[in-house]
């Protein structure tokens, strides 16, 4: 095809409507989805932590489950625990200033040998002080306090939020209930050891080793309004890799192929396969993800003018187009919105990830820790149980997502925002300033964003 540049403006008279539109545009196809596949949220494919061995063909977020939550060998469940705990919070007001902030931090994990200290863990007690306060906001305050949280680490989180219910709002603490949803049974113990190691919240706190993508987790229908906490957890949630030749090519998903033995995961070696899209969770997001304002603006313009201009759009040269999508984080919010139809869900996580190798929109970090050192590796098909995969979120995407679980039951009213707006909202930003007036609770993790979002009666607050 023959393409003269004079057609540009009649190309993009054409492409205004729907692109430079696209919420509008994003509703209305959503709408449709949500009627064309109303049963498209039944997956059938394994849960996460099975005990199973590695299958020879897995879809890609079986696979990355597999590697992440077995539970023998997954990545969470591993001798020495991926998530540290600091004895005693930092003494913010007696540092100089980043600088010192930095150095802080940097002894701490040299010292603990640890991957990961959450936010939670760096700004306590301060942070969850902050998550509580947005909490109490969000739900009647003559009812019951029912607090559900998805993967509680530490629980460090579960413990601030509980000692400042206690401390400060006696009334709604006395009606408090926090279940701590936990697929990882050695983070379980450490949750119980933490929150309940002096039996002040005995009576209100319990943690559940469920995998809380499966019905079994949440149990029959609960009316009651609750809050959701998903804190460092959507960046766990397998996903599932699509890809496609060009922009005029069908996607297709990407099955794990491997072979070895299968008692021994770390002789298996491991590669994809892609075949088309079947998978029901797999078409929901990639409908989703391709209605994205941000898609229908700029991936579906370029897509067009690529064709327009006879050329190849892909994400390398030669390697086609690749994009991560959050499935197993749609499976998760279709239980929630399921089991607990009045809901607000307050998730943080990171939005964008520095140096990513692993090729594709979305894609996953993959790192391992060695010594106090990180070790970046260029593909997510490394020896299961050996790294930590974690994914950016597209917290628009997720708030598309949770509309879509959220079917049958009215609309969602979401909110996103950055760390430092959410924590200017809540916190008491005194508690971690430094002596400079450098304040890291603001500054740090600038990286990272808050969603929240209600639903049922709790959207009419």
């Amino acid at each position: 095809m023959y393409f003269c540049t004079c057609q540009l403006p009649d190309i993009l008279a054409k492409l205004a409507g729907p692109v430079f539109d696209g919420h509008c545009v994003l509703q209305a196809r959503l709408t449709q989805l949500l009627k064309a596949r109303h049963t498209v949220l039944r997956p059938t494919s394994r849960s996460l932590g099975s005990t199973a061995g590695c299958s020879s063909l897995l879809l890609a977020r079986d696979w990355i489950s597999e590697s992440l939550y077995n539970l023998e060998h997954g990545y969470f469940n591993t001798a020495a625990s991926p998530v540290g705990q600091l004895p005693d919070p930092l003494p913010f007001q007696q540092l100089a200033g980043q600088q010192a902030y930095l150095q802080t931090l940097r002894l701490w994990y040299d010292k603990l040998q640890v991957s990961w200290l959450t936010p939670a863990e760096i700004f306590q007690p301060f942070y969850g002080h902050a998550v509580a306060a947005a909490l109490l906001e969000k739900l009647p305050q003559k009812q019951p306090l029912d607090i559900i949280e998805v993967g509680g680490g530490s629980g460090r989180l579960a413990r601030d939020i509980l000692d400042y219910l206690h401390d400060h709002h006696q009334e709604q603490y006395a009606r408090a209930s926090y279940t701590s949803l936990e697929i990882s049974p050695k983070l379980a113990e450490v949750q119980r050891q933490k929150v309940l190691h002096d039996g002040k919240h005995r009576s209100c706190y319990k943690v559940a080793q469920h995998d809380a993508s499966t019905p079994v987790a949440w149990g029959a229908v609960n009316e009651r309004p609750c809050v959701i906490i998903l804190m460092e957890v959507l960046d766990n949630l397998p996903h599932d890799r699509v890809w496609r030749q060009s922009s005029e090519a069908d996607w297709q998903e990407t099955w794990i192929q491997s072979s070895g033995p299968s008692h021994d995961h770390m002789q298996q070696k491991h590669v994809e396969v892609t075949k088309p899209v079947a998978d029901p969770l797999v078409w929901a997001c990639l409908e989703a993800a391709q209605l994205q304002p941000e898609h229908l603006s700029q991936s579906w313009l370029h897509a067009t003018l690529d064709w327009a201009l006879g050329q190849v759009s892909s994400s390398g040269s030669g390697s086609g187009q690749t994009m991560w999508l959050p499935t197993s984080c749609l499976q998760l919010l279709h239980r929630i919105c399921a089991a607990r139809p009045n809901h607000v869900i307050i998730a943080a996580d990171f939005d964008e990830l520095p140096d990513v190798t692993v090729p594709g929109q979305g894609s996953p970090l993959v790192a391992s820790t060695m010594n106090g050192q990180t070790l970046d590796h260029p593909s997510y098909l490394v020896p299961q149980g050996t790294a930590d995969i974690f994914f950016p979120t597209d917290f628009q995407l997720l708030q598309s997502l949770h509309q879509l679980a959220n079917q049958g039951h009215g609309a969602v009213q979401g909110q996103v925002m950055k760390t430092k707006a959410f924590m200017r909202q809540h916190a008491d930003l005194t508690t971690t300033l430094t002596k400079s007036g450098y304040n890291p609770l603001l500054e740090d993790f600038s990286n990272t964003s808050f969603y929240v979002g209600s639903a049922g009666s709790c959207s009419q607050q």
